[in-house]
């Protein structure tokens, strides 16, 4: 049996969201924690004042742009993850 597991992960943290039966599923969870997480950097970017907080918040923003859960990279800030577990029954 398989499990998805969908998460987070950052220089000091690991979290998991959520655990899916189907890749579908756990792709949907997925892609809605990627959006989440685009539209904080897009905000925080707004906020931003110093040029290095901009620059920052802009390569997170091309970073999170990448819709393919295998590709994301968003190191070393929040990159989400689905990760694939063979359960034995």
């Amino acid at each position: 049996m398989k499990v998805y597991v969908v998460g987070d992960h950052g220089p000091e943290h690991n979290s998991i969201r959520s655990i899916h039966k189907t890749y579908i599923g756990a792709l949907k969870a997925w892609n809605a924690l990627r959006t989440g997480l685009l539209d904080e950097s897009k905000h925080s970017l707004k906020k931003s004042d110093s040029k290095y907080e901009k620059e920052l918040y802009s390569e997170i923003i091309k970073n999170l742009s990448c819709n393919n859960p295998k590709k994301i990279d968003n190191f070393p800030q929040e990159t989400p993850y689905i990760k694939e577990y063979h359960i034995k029954t």
